[in-house]
């Protein structure tokens, strides 16, 4: 407190005693030494009191100090703490990829050893059949009697010249014995698929073109003789190749080639038998997913629809009858479009469409080029999956324009419930790159060509005749 400050504080506490002697004396009527005692007494207190507020006070604890530098410390070391884990955590991402990546390229090395050796074991396949059928032939051949048969009339014996009596007579002629030379079967290029028994993946095999001798009266022709059929291609995990779902591809089947759609589809369009064409792929893959079904096989069936078919009452009235004959067909086909033809739909079309995603069928985007996506859009339409070329993923310039970064497509899509599905797979080098990028599923010519389906009949035929060692379709005999 400063000296101008304690002399007032005195002043005051004097003339505040005065006063107290002055009411004691006067109002109180206490005499004069009784009053000057009180003013002395009320001045001592008011020393007192006032002594008391301008105590100085105790210096600061210093634990608070302490605990202030221990609290400072500590954030230091958590923030270290925090950057090392930071650095352990790149580190060991980056050695567990290290790590991984041989075991990803093993794993490929592996896929494509086990795709050799079925090529090997269905040559061998095709030889031992051939084989067999070689021999059964020379066995039939050998049997067959060296003598005339029975019914045939004995030639006569010529009668002997008079002037010769002694001359040989003539022995009967009989005919020589042919060997017969088996039999020359050309093989098919690709086993049929069998949806009874478990797949295996071989490579494909080239087929010969066929001759165009009026594309459109071809088609006709294979219509009305119901020569327009499906191939099932193979759908896969990865990186354990397993066998997810198949795609139904059309065909147009022909004496000693068989077309794809591309071949024949564009001449289909301009007739106006797309309609049928795949009002009847759905038909056929309808059978097959049942087959699957009930053979324990899960996965799903794909089938290319073209917006026209979506178009044309009778088609979508006939597709709705065939998926409605059972009640498993709306869970296991999947209608597939390009996304191209998704986004020219018109009302009609997108009213068929809601109907079949009302009965359950899922839809699935094919040949997606423009990567720049709306997941959400795409699930709430029914869009359950995406199929981009392996080719599209994997090229740089698909980051430029693109929402998101090629590598994180596929978390994007799976977070709205879209399976991402990389197309034209054609070689090894290509599948550890897809798993770098997370794609689970994979579709190309490196897992499985489109192999036409054996018929139910077909199979039973050959258990009733018993010609266990003589398959009815040889396994892929082209591959040798």
């Amino acid at each position: 407190m400063t000296k101008p400050a304690a002399f007032f504080v005195a002043a005051a506490m004097a003339v505040t005693a005065a006063c107290v002697g002055v009411i004691a004396a006067y109002g109180l009527g206490l005499g004069i030494g009784s009053a000057a005692l009180a003013a002395l007494a009320a001045l001592g207190a008011m020393a007192v009191v006032h002594l008391a507020f301008i105590r100085t006070p105790a210096p600061p604890d210093g634990r608070l100090d302490d605990l202030d530098r221990v609290a400072t410390e500590l954030q230091s070391r958590l923030e270290t703490v925090e950057l090392r884990l930071a650095t352990l955590d790149g580190a060991a991402g980056e050695r567990a990829r290290a790590v991984v990546k041989p075991v990803v390229e093993e794993l490929a090395a592996l896929g494509a050893l086990v795709t050799s050796v079925a090529k090997e074991v269905a040559a061998q396949d095709a030889k031992i059949a051939h084989l067999a059928a070689t021999r059964s032939l020379e066995q039939a051949s050998a049997s067959l009697p060296s003598a005339p048969p029975a019914s045939a009339p004995p030639s006569p014996a010529p009668a002997a010249p008079i002037h010769a009596p002694h001359a040989p007579r003539p022995q009967p002629f009989t005919p020589p014995v042919i060997p017969l030379e088996p039999r020359q079967t050309r093989a098919p290029d690709l086993e049929p698929f069998d949806p009874d028994e478990p797949e295996v993946l071989r490579p494909p095999a080239p087929r010969p073109a066929a001759p165009d001798l009026g594309l459109l009266a071809r088609l006709e022709l294979a219509l009305r003789d119901d020569r327009v059929d499906v191939h099932l291609q193979p759908i896969v995990s990865l990186p354990s190749r397993r066998i997810l779902h198949y795609e139904a591809l059309s065909r147009l089947i022909e004496n000693e080639a068989v077309t794809e759609a591309a071949g024949f589809m564009d001449v289909a369009a301009a007739a106006g038998r797309t309609a049928e064409i795949d009002r009847r792929a759905v038909e056929r893959a309808a059978g097959v997913a049942l087959r699957l079904a009930a053979s324990g096989r899960s996965g799903s069936v794909f089938v290319n629809i073209a917006p026209g078919t979506l178009a044309d009452e009778a088609a979508v009235a006939a597709i709705r009858a065939t998926l409605e004959r059972q009640s498993e067909c709306a869970r296991l086909i999947v209608l597939e479009l390009r996304q191209t033809e998704f986004a020219q739909l018109d009302p009609v079309e997108r009213a068929a469409l809601e109907a079949f995603r009302e009965r359950g069928v899922r839809l699935s985007m094919d040949r997606a080029a423009d990567l720049r996506l709306e997941p959400r859009e795409l699930a709430q339409a029914g869009v359950r999956f995406v199929k981009v070329a392996a080719d599209r993923l994997l090229d740089p310039d698909a980051v430029r324009g693109a929402s998101i970064h090629p590598a994180d497509l596929a978390g994007l899509l799976a977070r709205h419930g879209i399976d991402l599905v990389a197309t034209h797979v054609e070689e090894e080098r290509t599948v550890p790159e897809l798993l770098d990028m997370d794609v689970k599923a994979a579709q190309g010519l490196l897992f499985g060509a489109a192999r036409p389906v054996r018929p139910p009949a077909e199979k039973e035929g050959a258990a009733a005749s018993g010609a266990a060692a003589l398959r009815l379709v040889p396994r892929n005999a082209a591959a040798s």
